[in-house]
Formats: structure tokens, sequence, C-alpha cells
């Protein structure tokens, strides 16, 4: 035996730690199950978890479902657990990220409505804007605002969906 095989350290996991991480596996695989398909294409999972959640749609029988689901909990071992947790909390709106997320477009709306330095900014952060059409929403929206008591309307919710659909898809 050599003094190098000494210095190799284990980390020794209880039996029991290792099935609390089984079943938080599980229950995110049974969270991505309950998600709707088209959701699974913005999720970063592999073809093979991606194969396997959409056989899960097919199964009906408890037990048959319960056992797909510990499948699916063997194959989150080998994912991205911290980004596919990510990518979902961004989907729930209850979730603080989603929050963040959404006051993160509500001051870019604030911004450019009331700094004029700001079209630039947005325009260099997301290249692929519609120039046009950004700059008719924020001139229209410039106006509601302008209105005596100030009244967000139209322009100004369509504005925020314009932000929220080119940071999509950026």
């Amino acid at each position: 035996m050599t003094h190098e095989d000494d210095d190799i350290e284990y980390e020794l996991v209880s039996k029991t730690e290792m099935k609390r991480e089984m079943h938080r596996y599980q229950e995110l695989g049974e969270t991505l199950c309950n998600l709707p398909p088209a959701k699974w294409t913005d999720l970063p999972i592999t073809d093979v978890l991606m194969a396997a959640l959409e056989e899960s749609r097919r199964i009906k029988k408890h037990e048959a479902r319960r056992r797909h689901f510990q499948y699916i909990g063997k194959l989150m071992r080998s994912e991205d657990i911290d980004a596919i947790q990510e990518a979902i909390d961004m989907l729930d709106p209850s979730s603080e990220a989603f929050g963040r997320r959404i006051g993160q477009l509500e001051q870019w709306r604030n911004r450019l409505i009331n700094d004029g330095k700001a079209m630039n900014e947005f325009l260099d952060t997301y290249p692929d804007t519609d120039r046009q059409q950004l700059r008719n929403l924020v001139r229209n929206a410039q106006k509601e605002m302008q209105a005596e008591p100030p009244k967000p309307g139209t322009a100004f919710k369509k504005l925020f969906q314009l932000i929220k659909e080119i940071d999509s898809n950026a």
C-alpha cells in the first residue's frame, strides 16, 4: 500500500440521506411530468429523460406510475438538477425567481418610458429586437403616461409583453 492511497478521503453518506435525495429526484421528475409537454423543450434535460417524460403520459396505473417515477428519479441523477429547478421556477408565477425576473422586465419598461438613453441600452442588450415596433410602443406608452393623472393603457401593457417576449427569445 502506497502513501497516496492513505490520502484518499471517502465521503460517507447515510442511507437516510441517500433516500432523501432519491425522493427529491422523484418529486422533481413528477413535477416535470405534470408540466405541459410544450414546456419540456425549454428545459435543460437530456433526450433520455425527455423520452421518459413522454412515456409517463401513456402510463395510467398507479403502481406502474410509481415505478416509472422511480426510473425518472434514477435518470435525474445524471442531470443538472440546479439548472432544471431554476427553469421550473421561472415557469412558476409563485416562485421568487419568477418574481425577480418580472421585476427586471418592469424596470426595463419604466426605463424605456422615462429615460431616452435606455432605448440604446435595450437594443445593445437585445440586438434582434424589432426597433420600429419598440419605438412605436414606447412613444405610445409615453403619451399614455403623460396624461393627467398618468393612466397605463394598452400600449403600456403591450410594451411589457414585447419586452417579455424579446427576453424569452434571447
